[in-house]
């Protein structure tokens, strides 16, 4: 398998001169089990280790190898095992902060405590599909935060409803969806019983990287095994006590299918915190930024100043209130989170 039906490009490329001058090689990080790494190798896998100087060098979660990375490796002869030496810059990422264990604590409905790191899931991604269940899965408000994560990692979003076959108010759903996401592209399927599942080949066409994001038991395993055409990922049947799937996947993994396009299947999520700069709500909230503009004050909270625009718009029945609560609430949260950082780098300056 070359290089390019992989993913492989003239970045990339340039990136590698330097390394590839002394004998090193590229491979791309299929997935990883703690320090295990499996990378592409020509026509196969091979398993690798970091360096110890690379170990030395990386200080958070983020510079350590991650799913889709393009790593610099060696291999000594009749050697099993690969050296990771470098990753060469991400086109992209997939990232949310650090999920937090132990200790933590919700205040206003915003998590607290834990460390503040970011968490790198995949990279090197042309597209993210953000799937939502219609058995009773369906969340609006979920949808916003995907999107401001797949905003901020600079990857273009596709909003996948999937088990079309169990609901009703499909048509309901994507008006739901228009509302907050107008200008991405939303496709209603069923993997279970192939509805409309051809959607997804023109986006994985070869070479070209899709994501599939999700909560846990929308289908994602289902619509990998469908895409692949074989039963690769494991399923499990849907829960008797809330209708839902049952979540399957573990880890993250890249997957190469026939037809030249690659998946990165992830484990479906419980915990989606937020992790990006405020500016990232200028998308993922845009009529909102829009209005905005028209607003009397520059300052304008958005409450009950007089000339607010927002307010209007909502006494207009243009915006609702849950989707500027919904804004409030996620700007709250990067708020936060940029203060954290930037208290947490000052502390790090003055070591």
């Amino acid at each position: 398998m070359e290089l390019h039906s992989q993913g492989w490009n003239a970045t990339f490329e340039e990136c590698f001169k330097s390394f590839k001058q002394k004998g090193l090689k590229a491979g791309r990080v299929i997935s990883k089990n703690k320090d295990i790494f499996l990378i592409t190798v020509e026509e196969k896998s091979l398993t690798a280790k970091i360096t110890g100087k690379f170990r030395f060098k990386a200080q958070f979660n983020k510079d350590f190898p991650a799913v889709g990375d393009w790593v610099v490796y060696e291999r000594k002869e009749n050697d099993n095992q690969a050296l990771i030496h470098a990753i060469l810059p991400r086109e992209n990422a997939y990232v949310r902060k650090l999920p937090i264990s132990g200790g933590r604590k919700f205040k206003k409905g915003m998590i607290e405590g834990g460390k503040t790191e970011e968490q790198v899931i995949a990279s090197n991604i042309n597209t993210a599909f953000i799937v939502i269940g219609l058995d009773n899965n369906f969340e609006i408000r979920r949808v916003e935060r995907f999107m401001t994560l797949v905003y901020n990692s600079g990857i273009e979003p596709v909003i996948i409803l999937n088990k079309v076959d169990l609901c009703f108010k499909v048509e309901e759903y994507i008006n739901q969806i228009k509302e907050v996401a107008d200008k991405v592209p939303v496709y209603s399927v069923s993997a279970g019983k192939n509805v409309n599942m051809d959607v997804f080949f023109k986006y994985l066409t070869c070479g070209k990287t899709v994501i599939f994001l999700g909560s846990s038991g929308v289908g994602k395993s289902t619509i990998t095994n469908f895409l692949v055409g074989d039963r690769k990922q494991k399923t499990q049947s849907i829960s008797t006590s809330t209708g839902k799937g049952k979540h399957t996947t573990t880890n993250s993994e890249l997957i190469f299918l026939q037809t030249g396009g690659i998946i990165i299947d992830t484990p479906g999520v419980r915990e989606l915190q937020l992790w990006g700069d405020e500016e990232v709500l200028d998308q993922s909230f845009e009529e909102i930024k829009q209005l905005s503009y028209d607003c009397k004050f520059n300052n304008c909270q958005h409450q009950e100043e007089p000339g607010c625009a927002i307010q209007k718009a909502i006494n207009d029945q243009r915006l609702s209130q849950s989707r500027l609560n919904s804004f409030k609430k996620q700007l709250a949260e990067l708020q936060k989170l940029n203060t954290r950082i930037r208290d947490f780098k000052k502390k790090s300056n003055k070591k």
